[in-house]
Parts: C-alpha cells; structure tokens; sequence
C-alpha cells in the first residue's frame, strides 16, 4: 500500500509531463490527483509541477522502477502502458488529455495479487516557470553530489597530471587510455623545454634531481617526445670541459672522462693525481697509478764476529802491547 501510495503521489509529475507541445518558456501547472483502490478513495492530492515544454508526448516514467511503452499521441490525447517492478509491482496503462490551459487522465494499474488502483489526475496551467529550478528536491541534490564528484574527480585528475607532468612521470601520458594521455602535448613541451635547459652542467644536473628523469627516465621522455637525448648530453660535456667542470665530466660524460684519465691520471703517483684538479676523474680509476719509489737500501748490518776471531783479535792487542 505504501509503495502505491507513493507511485499515486509520483503521477502527478506524470500527468504534468505527457502532453507539453507548445514551445516558449517552462509551464507551471496546479495538479490534483486522486487514487480509488478497492472501492476507496483516497484524500485527492495537490501539487505544483514545473516542466519544460517539448517533453510531452513520450510519458516519463514517475519512479525508476516504473518504464512506459507503447506510447502514442492522436491529437491532444496520448495514452501510454507502464509496467513498475519492486516490492509491489504494477502494470496497466495510462492516458491524459491537454487543452491549451488544462489537463487530465487517468491510470488503471494492477498487481500480481490481484490488487487494482485507478489513479486520476487533473491540472491546470497556473503560469510559466524554470523547470530546473523546481526539480524535485531529491533528484536535484542527487544531481548536484554527482557534479560536484564529477568536479572534485575532474580536480584531482587535473592536479596528477599537472604532478606528473612537472615530475616527468612518463607511463601516465603514453598508456593507452590514461587519464592523462590528452595532455602529451602540454608534457612534451615541458620536456623540449627542460632538455634545452639541460644543454648546460648546471642544467643537466638539476634535471637529474628529479626522481623521473633519473636511471632511464630522461631516456625515455626524450624518446616519447622525439627529443634526441644524446646531442644534449654532448652539448652539456663540452661545456663542462670548456669550464674545467671536471666533476661533472667525471659523473656524466664517459668519453670525455677516460680521455682525460689517460693524459692527467695514468702513469702518476696515486697521491699526487688525487692532489691535482682532475682528482674527480682520477678518483674513479681502479688501476694505472706508478708506485711510490722504495726508500733508499739501507748499509747491511756487520755480522757479529765469531769465538775464534774474538781470540785472535785478542792475542793480537797483546802482542802489540808487549812489542812482540
């Protein structure tokens, strides 16, 4: 009984909505609806219904349990079938009729157990309106949770890609359907950008600060946006050996670095090329140094003399006392 009260109270709507043709502004309609279920009438119901013009014709459903079918219009008259499921599920069929300023119908409706209800309805035009405005409460704050979700997720995706754009997350932008791919452009502008900075030591290593480009990331950024990744590095090891940047040839620049350890670094004491300006690049290399020269050889040591020889060291030292 519940449930049919409410889809009688619901009709309202439904009646205001079936034969809006006229064009110009939203219509508001004073609408009364009365339900008769087994012989007994129901307190008759009012209401105030706002709808657009142009939605009549096809009869809206009142509840999201309910769907019309077979909906047909000859002349100011349609009528319509509807079938309802959930706790107490209905079928039947419908029909109103508009004058220009007025309305009515009815709905005969019957449940599996037998149980009919007739519904009938009347209105009449009472002025114009904004449909959107007079939005049944529910739906309208409905409506309006889903559009501020559909902003805040709309926010939140924004803000990621802004994220991994300045940290150079390069999956985001090049997975097919990412949230982000639509924004390759904006990305790859930003890496053009950066990779014209990162012709320069100073520029080079900032950019290897970010967790993105480090390892392979700069690699595969330049290759997603067709940036050649290696002129960029050349350009960054000729100025750093131009500035005697030797540091940054030592951490970034291969060729440059074994060049330089041949000429500055093989061959010398590990001490004194640890000591020069290129021990950045010596200090990485595990073979090459000279040893240190050997002290010089110590005189060896007099052997101790023998029993014998003490003897005749002894009788000698006699016999040149005694002048014999």
């Amino acid at each position: 009984m519940k449930a049919a009260t409410t889809l009688a109270s619901a009709l309202a709507g439904l009646a205001a909505a079936a034969l809006v043709h006229a064009q110009g502004s939203d219509e508001l309609w004073n609408m009364t609806t009365r339900m008769e279920m087994d012989g007994m009438q129901m307190p008759p119901m009012s209401q105030q219904v706002c709808q657009k013009k142009g939605q009549g014709g096809a009869a809206p459903a009142p509840d999201p349990k309910c769907t019309t079918s077979d909906v047909r219009t000859a002349g100011n008259k349609t009528s319509w079938k509807m079938s309802c499921t959930g706790d107490e599920p209905m079928s039947g069929t419908g029909e109103i009729t508009r004058t220009r300023d007025s309305m009515s119908g009815r709905m005969q409706l019957r449940g599996k157990d037998g149980v009919a209800m007739n519904v009938v309805y009347s209105g009449k035009l009472a002025g114009t309106c904004n449909a959107q405005a007079h939005q049944d409460p529910q739906q309208a704050a409905l409506k309006q949770k889903m559009a501020a979700m559909q902003a805040q997720g709309d926010a939140q995706s924004a803000q990621m890609c802004k994220e991994s754009i300045e940290n150079f997350s390069t999956a985001v932008f090049e997975m097919q359907n990412a949230p982000c791919a639509p924004r390759k452009g904006e990305y790859c502008a930003h890496v053009k950008k950066t990779a014209q900075a990162m012709r320069t030591p100073a520029g080079y290593r900032k950019a290897m600060q970010i967790d993105g480009l480090k390892h392979d990331g700069w690699e595969n950024a330049a290759r997603f946006c067709g940036v050649q990744a290696a002129p960029v590095l050349a350009a960054a090891c000729k100025s750093a050996v131009g500035g005697r940047d030797w540091q940054f040839v030592a951490d970034f620049c291969p060729a440059e670095s074994r060049k330089i350890a041949a000429e500055q670094c093989a061959g010398r004491e590990y001490t004194v090329a640890m000591s020069s300006e290129y021990k950045a690049i010596c200090g990485k290399q595990k073979s090459g140094f000279a040893q240190p020269a050997r002290a010089a050889a110590q005189p060896a040591a007099s052997a101790a003399p023998s029993a014998g020889d003490a003897v005749k060291e002894g009788a000698r030292a006699l016999k040149n006392l005694f002048g014999r």
